[in-house]
């Protein structure tokens, strides 16, 4: 293969370097007359080329003169539109200056506006949020939180928006109304009533009056209703027709009375309070008023029986104290003046007994009630006390116990005990009046033997 390669080369140069000796060759034959023509021939045609390039570069530069002159002719023209536009632009500086100042001056006072009408929007909320009428109107609630919540500057219509809700607001609370609601009762139950609002005081449904629980726009029912007739008034509310006056109880504290009244302990409760002691003085009071009761039924049957012996001193009756002193007297009338006496004052003392019967114990039950009643109140100051000393005075509830024993207990004591003071005054006026009486008559019947006796001595 190299040997191949090196034969081709050789022959390659062989033949270059013949051609090249031909060539040579060649120019010899040309004469000296041809190559001067040849070179006049070259330098005309370079003198027509010059020419041509000179007349090009002459043309050239006209044209590179005018566009100078365009060129100056532009500037120019752009310097005068710029001189005008600066005119322009400290003219426009000027105006600008002038409109920021009274951009700052509005500014300042919509800004001043934004927040007044943000405040209002905010209390307007918080105000309708718990209104009554906001529970028969609730579209006012998106409403107004629009508004409440815009951070931009408010707009007319916003602005008389506002101001719409506000004199709604101040003409329905002078107005009552009826309405569907949903009302839910103490257990939880649900159910759909006609209801009616007082303005933004109260709302009833029937005879009962109802919460208005702002937070889950929604009425209930009290656990805990007004006396009976504080709700018949709210029944004749309920069932008046248009135009029709009822009295009406209305709570001007918007619901917080009636919400107290929840928590405010009824009677029963109250009791409840003075534990053991307390059920002790109340029963104790309760047997002294049967006794009381008893005795004053007792004397005022004595008392009348003896009236009715009084006007009939002759026919004696063994039913009341008289006619038994004068069965007595007729009994032993044929006996002497001692014996008499005797038997007579044995009637006597015996009725008389009868009527004072039971005041000693009503006396007594009258003393140890209110001493009870302090009882009450020494254990339930030691309990508040006990409390005191295991966790302190920072929550008054847990002293509210004991003190509520001591103060219930106390009440009852005196509630038990003025009305048997004052029964036990009564009954034994009665009794001494009844046994003054008893008295006269025994003194006139033998007073009525002993004129007899000495008749008969005469």
């Amino acid at each position: 293969m190299k040997f191949d390669y090196l034969l081709r080369l050789i022959a390659a140069t062989l033949f270059f370097v013949s051609n090249f000796a031909w060539s040579l060759e060649a120019e010899q034959e040309k004469t000296m007359a041809d190559i001067l023509r040849e070179i006049r021939s070259m330098n005309q045609t370079d003198a027509d080329r010059y020419r041509t390039r000179e007349t090009q570069f002459k043309q050239e530069a006209s044209n590179q003169k005018a566009l100078l002159r365009a060129a100056e002719d532009d500037v120019r023209r752009q310097e005068r539109v710029r001189n005008r536009l600066q005119k322009d632009f400290d003219d426009n500086e000027e105006i600008l200056i002038g409109l920021e100042s009274s951009l700052e001056k509005r500014v300042g006072d919509l800004g001043e506006l934004f927040g007044v009408f943000r405040q209002t929007a905010d209390d307007t909320q918080t105000m309708l949020f718990d209104s009554l009428i906001t529970l028969e109107f609730p579209t006012r609630r998106a409403e107004i939180s629009e508004l409440a919540e815009s951070d931009e500057v408010p707009t007319i219509e916003q602005m008389r928006a506002l101001w719409t809700l506000l004199i709604e607001e101040s003409a329905l609370s002078g107005t009552i109304s009826k309405f569907q609601a949903s009302v839910v009762r103490p257990s939880g139950e649900k159910y759909d009533a006609d209801v009616t609002r007082v303005g933004s005081f109260n709302v009833i449904t029937e005879d009962l009056y109802l919460n208005y629980l702002a937070e889950n726009n929604e009425l209930i029912e009290l656990p805990r209703q007004p006396a009976s007739a504080v709700r018949s008034s709210a029944a004749d509310l309920h069932d008046a027709d248009l135009g029709q006056e009822v009295g009406f109880f209305i709570d001007p504290s918007r619901g917080a009375l009636l919400g107290l009244l929840v928590q405010s302990p009824s009677l029963g409760e109250r009791v409840e309070q003075g534990k053991a002691v307390g059920y002790a003085i109340i029963l104790l009071g309760i047997v002294g008023l049967i006794i009381v009761g008893q005795r004053l039924i007792t004397l005022t049957r004595i008392r009348s029986r003896i009236n009715n012996q009084l006007k009939d001193l002759e026919t004696p009756r063994p039913d009341n104290p008289l006619g038994r002193i004068l069965i007595s007297y007729i009994e032993n009338k044929h006996l002497d003046l001692d014996t008499i006496k005797s038997r007579v004052e044995e009637v006597m003392f015996s009725d008389l007994a009868e009527i004072k019967k039971g005041l000693q114990l009503i006396k007594v039950f009258a003393a140890v009630a209110p001493l009870m009643g302090l009882l009450g109140t020494v254990i339930g100051m030691i309990g508040t006390f006990q409390a005191i000393t295991l966790f302190g005075t920072g929550d008054p509830k847990l002293m509210a116990g004991g003190i509520s024993q001591a103060l219930v207990t106390t009440v009852l004591g005196l509630c038990a005990a003025i009305p048997l003071v004052l029964s036990h005054g009564l009954l034994a006026a009665q009794s001494t009046k009844l046994g003054k009486l008893i008295g006269e008559q025994f003194l006139s019947v033998v007073a009525d033997k002993a004129q007899q006796e000495a008749v008969k001595e005469n």
